[in-house]
């Protein structure tokens, strides 16, 4: 990837101030609202619904606090344990549960956490269900003790600022904010956990358009 201009971060820092403030401030309202609800005494027969309701948009609070705090590199939010053997195979069919517009091309497993590898290509798979179209084909193997995966996932040209800055926080393009909400965090989330398990990630320009992510891991 090309270095991020002085532009750019500039650009960056402000859709970063404008992002944070209208996603983590979306939930964190509705759950202020359902605890007032609540303590102000509310049906009974109403409780499970309000108490769902108040539990969902906990956890995208915290899951969005954690992604800002694992997109930035920041110690605590990033997975601790030991590596393990981990099927990357499995971890995509668990990813896509559409159970179609999806080819698997080879196998492979990586030494890693498998919190990362959830992570990761989980990050992966939603930016190509959000952005890219079918079938998404997903290519496999094993080279000098690096397992390599490659994620294809047509759509329309992107322009080179969009492919250049697809990795960066809070870098979304002009398709992608008008089709999707979301913080512009999945991606790079992603390099940051492969770079913690010893990988990396990147991506290009798809042939004919769309986008390829590559994954690199050290192999099991």
């Amino acid at each position: 990837m090309a270095p991020v201009k002085n532009g750019d971060r500039e650009w960056l820092e402000q859709r970063a101030l404008n992002v944070i403030g209208h996603e983590l401030r979306t939930p964190a309202s509705t759950v202020r609202g359902l605890s007032e609800v609540f303590a102000a005494g509310v049906d009974p027969a109403e409780r499970p619904e309000l108490a769902d309701a108040l539990v969902r948009n906990a956890r995208r609070l915290e899951g969005l606090v954690d992604d800002l705090l694992t997109a930035t590199a920041v110690w605590p939010a990033l997975p601790v344990g030991d590596a393990s053997r981990v099927d990357l195979v499995g971890h995509v069919v668990l990813g896509w549960p559409e159970r179609d517009g999806l080819s698997i091309d080879g196998a492979g497993a990586a030494r890693a956490r498998t919190s990362s590898i959830s992570r990761i290509i989980g990050a992966v798979l939603d930016n190509a269900r959000a952005y890219g179209k079918r079938p998404l084909t997903v290519s496999i193997a094993t080279r000098g003790g690096r397992v390599q995966t490659a994620f294809d996932s047509p759509g329309p040209v992107l322009p080179d600022e969009d492919v250049r800055l697809a990795l960066e926080p809070f870098w979304r393009g002009e398709r992608a904010v008008t089709s999707s909400p979301g913080l512009g965090l999945g991606l790079t989330v992603a390099r940051v956990l492969a770079d913690h398990e010893g990988g990396r990630l990147w991506v290009e320009a798809r042939p004919g358009g769309g986008l390829v992510t590559h994954l690199e891991l050290p192999a099991a």
